[in-house]
């Protein structure tokens, strides 16, 4: 009884965790992208040192994190 409410209060940290860092890794993005608006007429070296490019990075990062955030944890089903 007791593992199977440890369980589900790890899995709504999980659930929380992740739609956090996603949410926020979306932010960064939406303003990465905003700043480094308009992306189509740069060329590579425009758009590294342009002012929304660590932005938008992090923001790739973040989201990646969030959707992986099962497998960072370790979670193994005995």
């Amino acid at each position: 009884m007791q593992d199977e409410l440890d369980e589900k209060v790890e899995e709504k940290i999980l659930n929380l965790i992740k739609k956090v860092l996603v949410a926020l890794g979306g932010g960064f993005i939406l303003t990465g992208v905003i700043l480094q608006w308009p992306i189509a007429g740069k060329s590579y070296m425009e758009f590294i040192e342009g002012d929304g490019y660590l932005a938008l990075m992090l923001g790739l990062v973040m989201t990646v994190l969030g959707v992986s955030v099962k497998l960072l944890i370790g979670q193994e089903k005995d």
